[in-house]
């Protein structure tokens, strides 16, 4: 069986401190080096022609939900809300 050998090249980013010393850690836990977790993660991407990872935010809310409720906030702020009782005996 006859292995091809493959060529390497560089590929270099910016992540910021924080994220990158969690990374790392994450890393460890499953005892990866950051190098062939993330390429790994990109052999994956590349394989499947999709990415899994959610883009949910600290709240678990997706970016659009992230924005209507932000955008329903505001109107609570501007009073453009009636508001009513929960268990519909309003008063």
């Amino acid at each position: 069986m006859t292995t091809r050998s493959e060529e390497m090249t560089n590929f270099t980013f910016k992540i910021d401190k924080k994220t990158r010393e969690e990374y790392s850690e994450l890393c460890n836990e499953i005892g990866l080096s950051m190098s062939a977790a993330t390429l790994a993660l990109i052999r994956q991407a590349v394989r499947s022609q999709s990415m899994s990872f959610s883009l949910k935010d600290e709240n678990g809310f997706t970016p659009s939900e992230a924005a209507e409720l932000r955008r329903r906030m505001a109107d609570v702020e501007k009073g453009m809300v009636e508001m009513h009782s929960p268990l519909g005996d309003d008063e």
